[in-house]
């Protein structure tokens, strides 16, 4: 993939088949990258180190329409005098839900297998799809993927549709799924 002078993706973004990322449904229209809020959140609330390999800028205010970035994902250490960390990089990508069908068919199935439960509403407010690739594009931490999701769950107020199941969850969900996974 290849990224212009701003950070941002050039050529056309085409999502993953759902079975193949982390999808996330967010009410916001924009596909604007807040690295410093996203490693804020990570840090903070999910115990990472987060770091984009693209570094994004936004010119006159302006956003793409569609987008994607590698992110650098590592557990924070705990002291200064531990092992370097492991660090796996992900693909996030973004598109407007309209090009999405796929991943909103997905998010449908998933609301109707919980029975709604509220996601019925946030999944009406949807604009944009961001989704995470599934496995990392490197390292060897298969968790990095559902961390970084979980941070986009957070920061983006949008709910989660699993890689090859027929669910959907929030930031809860996430952090569940992190801790059985030992992280």
């Amino acid at each position: 993939m290849e990224f212009d002078g701003s950070g941002w993706a050039e050529g056309r973004i085409e999502l993953l088949p759902p079975s193949q990322g982390w999808s996330l449904l967010s009410p916001e229209p924009e596909a604007r990258i807040d690295e410093h809020r996203w490693a804020h959140q990570a840090r903070v609330f999910f115990g990472a180190e987060l770091t984009l390999v693209q570094k994004k800028a936004y010119p006159s205010g302006s956003t793409p329409m569609a987008d994607a970035v590698e992110v650098d994902v590592a557990r924070t250490s705990s002291s200064s005098t531990s092992t370097p960390r492991e660090t796996s990089r992900v693909l996030v990508m973004t598109v407007p839900l309209d090009r999405a069908p796929l991943v909103r068919a997905a998010a449908a199935a998933g609301v109707r297998a919980i029975g709604g439960r509220g996601f019925d509403a946030l999944l009406a407010r949807a604009r944009r799809v961001w989704q995470v690739r599934e496995p990392p594009i490197a390292g060897d931490d298969a968790r990095a993927p559902l961390v970084v999701t979980a941070v986009l769950a957070a920061v983006l107020l949008a709910p989660v549709v699993p890689p090859g199941e027929e669910t959907i969850f929030g930031v809860k969900g996430a952090r569940e799924r992190l801790q059985r996974l030992g992280w």
